[in-house]
């Protein structure tokens, strides 16, 4: 018998950590790495030979919305990227918890593209039927305060009552305790948007307890920027623990180049002793719900495609502008128009800047997170197929922003020790053998506004807990994910 289930040989091996690349072979037994070396000895089920190849952990989605589709769906869309890990529950939107005793909380199936589908009704619940599915990747999982304060309150905007506010901080105790990374927020989204900023420090003070994160889409990403950085350090400082800020970035042209001086009240934060972090996509177009952007000045009529809208294909992959052209109406009444055949209809907007996105991306505090939304249908940004082979291809070969190393760093053992994600993130001996498997002459994205469901090109095998998930731009029928529970 083999004395190993997969040999790698012959690779160009990064690590994750940092360091300089070195030619190795990678030895995988019982889903474990079992040797990183010059030259491993031994015989092998199966053996790949990697020559010209680059051969790194397998990559971490830090800030995903596939709180769904981990259990409902092959995750093609990001297993074909080289995403080994799919960090869910972020934004304050979950699947969990709920109360069976209110409707879906609006919002959560158009930006989780969820079926709603489950009997689960606490945090932990949920833990456990993801466990039981059939995942394509690993999944880790923050408690999403949105879902948390509807369950307690609705969409009332007003504080909390003291039971209310019990009943909140005993649901995200519940769900740390049964595994979760940590407690995030989404702060532009109601009902989230409607909490103060003593509710938030109540809550992730319960998260704190049991050595969870506090993961934050801000409630201002531009012209408040820094007061929003400020309270997010706030609430970290005062629950007592660390902050990561999502999509960092600078929205609306009236606001680019201050990510300069957010970076700079960042790196001062952590001086007087915060622990914060970031992530970014490397792109100059967000995306989520039109109606929550439809009125902001960066939502301008062209500068504003829509993505997915029920019951009018016709209007998906076109700008407002376009479509108020279709329509015969005034540019300004178009998002009007689209949200009155879909009040839930989700849209792309160009809304920064080229020299913040790679100011954002290049620093050293800074992971990768996608930030896609699995819509079933439509015309997603194309971050939801191509965001980390573009960092790949763009930032690093193209563009020389940082050294491959450092590419693979941002997307590996940074978040991997930032999240807790016990023996994962690197290649060594006894760590999880997730792996993928690339061509750094080749990697790049393929997906774009116009056409975003394509595989990137460039990513020739990906590895799951030991399993070869994918390989030759094909996904196997391997389903080697777990959850990870908070260590």
């Amino acid at each position: 018998m083999p004395e190993f289930d997969l040999i790698i040989r012959n690779g160009s091996v990064i690590d994750g950590t940092g360091a300089h690349a070195f030619p190795a072979d990678v030895a995988v037994r019982d889903g474990r790495i079992a040797g990183v070396g010059g030259r491993v000895d031994g015989e092998a089920e199966r053996v790949i030979d990697a020559d010209g190849l680059a051969v790194a952990p397998g990559f971490i989605d830090v800030h995903a919305h596939d709180d769904d589709a981990v259990m409902s769906t092959c995750m093609d869309f990001k297993l074909m990227q080289g995403v080994t890990t799919d960090i869910v529950g972020n934004c304050g939107t979950g699947m969990a918890p709920r109360d069976p005793a209110r409707p879906p909380m609006p919002g959560v199936n158009v930006v989780l593209g969820a079926s709603q589908k489950g009997d689960w009704q606490t945090f932990g619940e949920y833990l456990d039927a993801v466990e039981r599915a059939d995942l394509a990747v690993n999944v880790g999982c923050f408690v999403p305060h949105g879902a948390v304060r509807y369950s307690a309150l609705g969409m009332e905007r007003r504080e909390p009552d003291e039971a209310q506010l019990a009943r909140m901080r005993d649901a995200v105790a519940e769900g740390m305790a049964a595994g979760a990374l940590g407690l995030s927020t989404g702060l532009i989204y109601p009902p989230g948007a409607f909490a103060r900023t003593e509710e938030i420090v109540a809550l992730a003070a319960a998260a704190a307890e049991h050595g969870g994160i506090y993961m934050t889409h801000m409630r201002d990403e531009g012209e408040r920027l820094l007061e929003a950085i400020e309270e997010a350090v706030r609430i970290a400082r005062e629950a007592g623990l660390p902050l990561e800020i999502s999509h960092h970035k600078a929205a609306g042209r009236e606001n680019w180049g201050k990510t300069e001086q957010s970076i700079a009240l960042i790196e001062r934060e952590r001086k007087a002793g915060a622990d914060v972090n970031f992530d970014a996509y490397p792109y100059t177009a967000g995306s989520t719900i039109l109606a929550v952007m439809a009125r902001r000045p960066e939502a301008g009529p062209d500068s504003v495609i829509v993505s997915s809208v029920r019951g009018k294909p016709e209007f998906e992959g076109k700008t407002l502008a376009q479509i108020a052209e279709m329509l015969g109406v005034p540019a300004e009444k178009a998002a009007q128009r689209v949200l009155e055949a879909d009040s839930s209809a989700v849209a792309v907007f160009f809304m920064m800047d080229e020299a913040d996105v790679r100011r954002v991306l290049a620093h050293p505090l800074c992971m990768i997170g996608s930030d896609g939304i699995p819509s079933p249908t439509g015309k997603p940004h194309p971050r939801l197929y191509g965001t980390f082979p573009r960092v790949l291809g763009t930032y690093v070969r193209e563009e020389r922003l940082f050294t491959l190393e450092e590419g693979v760093r941002k997307m590996t053992s940074l978040p991997a020790r930032r999240m807790d994600l016990a023996e994962r993130g690197e290649l060594r001996e006894g760590f999880a053998a997730d792996i993928v498997v690339f061509d750094p002459e080749t990697v790049d994205d393929r997906a774009t506004y116009e056409e975003p469901r394509q595989y990137p090109e460039g990513i020739e095998y990906v590895i799951v807990n030991g399993q070869v998930a994918a390989e030759g731009g094909k996904q196997t029928a391997a389903r080697a994910g777990r959850l990870l529970r908070r260590a």
